[in-house]
């Protein structure tokens, strides 16, 4: 498959839904209210309440975390047997995670942030790397740990990868 078809399979799922940040937890959704700025009752919930959601799930509410839509973009991904990897981002100075996935096709290594309610300018548009190593460098240079979770992220658990950085473990 081409880059483009690639890219516009997992746009037309993520992008053109209107997915929200948040959780769904209990048949409740969560979400940040950001209109004071920093939401901490939120981000309390995020650390203790919060648990990795089933792909179904979030496709069905269309609501999730970057945890929560790589794990979408997987599952598109792994239907059409493309390799793909979950990455952590962790950048200590300002104790922050995200997480991305990046997906091989025609030799290339493709990030594509798909994050509900990004602020990042290229939201909604692929960034082509060379490979792997290159992703991880252009990161490691902004600051970043760089750290592969693909087999750590578990649908129903507590995301254990991120919290235990958070909290200095």
């Amino acid at each position: 498959m081409e880059i483009e078809r690639v890219c516009n399979l997992l746009r037309k799922e993520l992008y053109n839904n209107n997915y929200e940040y948040g959780f769904y937890c209990d048949g409740k959704k969560y979400k940040p209210n950001m209109s004071n700025g920093f939401d901490s009752e939120f981000y309390n919930l995020l650390l203790t309440t919060y648990k990795v959601q089933n792909p179904i799930n979030t496709m069905r509410e269309k609501i999730g975390t970057c945890n929560d839509i790589v794990l979408v973009m997987k599952k598109i991904l792994d239907e059409y047997k493309i390799e793909n990897k979950i990455w952590l981002l962790y950048k200590k100075v300002n104790n922050k995670v995200h997480t991305i996935l990046t997906f091989n096709v025609s030799d290339k290594t493709i990030y594509l942030e798909l994050t509900p309610q990004s602020n990042k300018s290229y939201y909604g548009k692929e960034i082509i790397y060379n490979n792997e190593n290159e992703l991880k460098k252009e990161f490691q240079n902004q600051g970043y740990d760089v750290i592969d979770i693909t087999n750590d992220i578990v649908v129903g658990e507590h995301p254990k990868f991120s919290l235990k950085l958070i909290r200095g473990e």
